[in-house]
């Protein structure tokens, strides 16, 4: 069953007489339960494409569907009821709040989305514990690591228990160490039924996916479904073999 279906989708910004094209008539669909990367170069329309698809952006023209129902023309309001319910947002560089704790970072959208604070507190328990940062709930963003941060940030797009989980090149600031770890930590989450998309240029990352789509120009150019035989090198290999 499609969570998420695009149809269409163009994003113009700038004036009418100079419009600058950021996505030019994308077609996306994404089922339940499913883990899709979306690749290229940058400039190419990947994050604006994950933008429209949370809301957190409008399409100049074309339809979205969530769950089988239109949303392209709902109003902000609207949006950000379904934003708080259904989808959790992981960011390149981490978007916590500096002078709250990574407790409070992580509880945040629970309280925002009216969840009681006990019940709050008892998932932010036990994703901290998921994520191995149970001993960093006191500490504020600046004395985390970057790794830290991340994982942080991890659980609060999670707290709510989305429907969707979007991760806009969420390993793109780490080192590779830290990237592995916050990769193995998202295919964890997929395992257990979280549907996922991942915008990235990194191979390794997108070889995690199900599914991986590449786009140029802001257009989707090609579709691959990812075989789960063989090792990770082997399917790293496959997909930079695809891109030359």
């Amino acid at each position: 069953m499609k969570i998420i279906e695009a149809r269409a989708l163009t994003k113009q910004y700038g004036s009418n007489e100079e419009p600058i094209s950021a996505l030019r008539g994308v077609d996306f669909s994404l089922e339940r339960g499913e883990f899709v990367a979306v690749m290229g170069p940058s400039g190419c329309g990947k994050s604006t494409l994950l933008h429209l698809l949370g809301g957190l952006d409008r399409p100049t023209s074309g339809e979205l569907f969530f769950d089988e129902k239109r949303v392209d023309g709902l109003s902000e309001t609207a949006w950000a009821i379904l934003r708080r319910r259904n989808v959790g947002y992981v960011f390149q560089f981490f978007n916590l709040v500096g002078n709250l704790s990574a407790a409070d970072n992580i509880e945040l959208p629970a309280n925002v989305a009216g969840v009681p604070a006990a019940e709050a507190r008892r998932r932010r328990v036990e994703l901290m514990e998921q994520l191995g940062i149970a001993d960093r709930a006191n500490m504020v963003p600046s004395r985390l690591s970057g790794g830290e941060r991340q994982r942080v940030a991890i659980a609060r797009a999670l707290i709510n228990r989305p429907a969707v989980l979007l991760a806009d090149e969420p390993t793109g600031s780490l080192d590779s160490v830290a990237a592995q770890e916050v990769l193995a930590l998202i295919r964890t989450f997929h395992a257990s039924g979280q549907t996922t998309v991942i915008v990235t240029h990194d191979a390794r990352v997108a070889s995690a996916a199900d599914r991986v789509v590449r786009m140029r120009d802001g257009a989707i150019t090609s579709e691959t479904a990812m075989s789960r035989n063989g090792d990770e090198r082997s399917r790293v290999a496959d997909l930079v073999a695809l891109e030359l």
